[in-house]
């Protein structure tokens, strides 16, 4: 099985929208807007930002955002592939095509996962991740309802990973 990360142009227009919607249907949840889904993709190929469809024998089923967090473009902002399509190797492959391309100029990458998200942090611990760069803190207002995944203690502090409410798949 042939898996490449393909540069977005102008003529993978409509199939990068349909992968972005389905990106936010997958991880949150929310089914985007067209225009929506059009403001990520002008954001996600803008200055600082690169964007690959990831394609396996010519056929795209996700897709590699690259992006600048005012450096070069080495952080994994978002990895996509469909869900008729994970668990064959396919977010692999594409993260170390994206490491190849992140390589020429710059000595690491970057990337940030929901501590929600097990399976993309078990993921990306195999493949080497595991040096703790950032955490992130969230305050959620009220309204927000959520249930408790787990506990974690960073320092004696604890924490708590939540996810939505019958949100059905990870982010």
């Amino acid at each position: 099985m042939t898996i490449e990360l393909s540069p977005f142009t102008c003529k993978d227009e409509e199939t990068s929208l349909k992968l972005i919607h389905d990106f936010w249907l997958a991880h949150n949840g929310e089914s985007q807007t067209r225009e929506e889904s059009r403001g990520d993709l002008e954001r996600w190929t803008s200055p600082d930002h690169r964007f690959y469809l990831i394609t396996m024998e010519g056929t795209a089923v996700g897709f590699v955002h690259l992006g600048s967090r005012g450096g070069a473009c080495d952080w994994l902002e978002d990895l996509f592939v469909l869900p008729d399509f994970q668990n064959r190797g396919i977010g692999t492959r594409a993260i170390q095509l994206a490491e190849e391309i992140v390589r020429g100029y710059s000595v690491s990458m970057y990337i940030e996962a929901a501590a929600r998200n097990q399976r993309a942090i078990a993921l990306y611990r195999r493949l080497g991740y595991d040096c703790l760069n950032t955490i992130t803190i969230r305050k959620d207002f009220p309204g927000y309802d959520y249930d408790v995944k787990r506990r974690e203690t960073i320092w004696g502090d604890s924490f708590e990973i939540r996810t939505t409410k019958n949100l059905s798949s990870e982010s």
